[in-house]
């Protein structure tokens, strides 16, 4: 398992460099499609990782689905967003159209082009990281800490659509508008089920009836 998990990191590194020397020559064209299906894509796994998330703490999933399987899926899902960030961060920085440097995407209402969308994307990538390494973190972290940590989902998403919709260029079309909703929608809609459904429940044994010795084994 960590020689695949290394193998996977190395793989993503190579793509990432080989990406950001493809940009780097760009004239700013290539650099606006990566900036915009980054961000579509870091989206969607946003949603794939909260709704797995979200049914995973269900009775039903314990009985259909291996726990540490949906783990996993939420883990990964939630990393491949931080790939989907740091190459959305990418396009940002090669794109020549908005100017956009390392200060720009590192610090909140620096971007000269649309502050404040730009700057509440960049709270949301904080967001993101933090929720992120908070996987591997929860046993330091506390169950306690680590649950409030992880309700910063909620809020992430929030601001990541608030920021597709009012800092991208293409939010105006039709299939923008539908993304946008059908990502809300989901998450609106695994959160009242997971509400209205019954929660999952560690397994306890059940007590000895009162008078009763425990007989030794045999």
């Amino acid at each position: 398992m960590e020689g695949n998990v290394e193998m996977n990191i190395k793989l993503i590194a190579s793509g990432l460099a080989v990406l950001s020397v493809v940009l780097f020559f760009d004239n700013g064209q290539l650099a606006w499609i990566v900036v915009r299906a980054s961000g579509y894509v870091a989206i969607l796994l946003m949603v794939v990782s909260m709704a797995v998330g979200i049914v995973s703490s269900t009775k039903s999933a314990k009985r259909q689905v291996h726990s540490a399987d949906i783990f996993e899926a939420h883990r990964i899902s939630g990393y491949l967003t931080l790939v989907a960030l740091v190459i959305h961060g990418m396009g940002l920085l090669a794109d020549n159209y908005i100017n956009i440097g390392f200060k720009e995407i590192l610090v909140p209402g620096a971007s000269p082009y649309r502050p404040i969308p730009v700057g509440i994307g960049v709270i949301a990538a904080y967001m993101a990281v933090a929720v992120t390494f908070s996987f591997d973190l929860k046993n330091r972290l506390g169950l306690t800490l680590w649950r409030w940590v992880h309700m910063l989902s909620f809020p992430l998403l929030v601001f990541s659509l608030v920021h597709g919709i009012l800092a991208g260029t293409d939010t105006p079309t039709l299939a923008s508008q539908m993304f946008y909703y059908a990502c809300g929608i989901t998450v609106l809609s695994m959160t009242f089920y997971r509400i209205l459904s019954p929660r999952r429940r560690p397994a306890t044994r059940k007590p000895l009836p009162v008078g009763r010795a425990i007989e030794p084994e045999s």
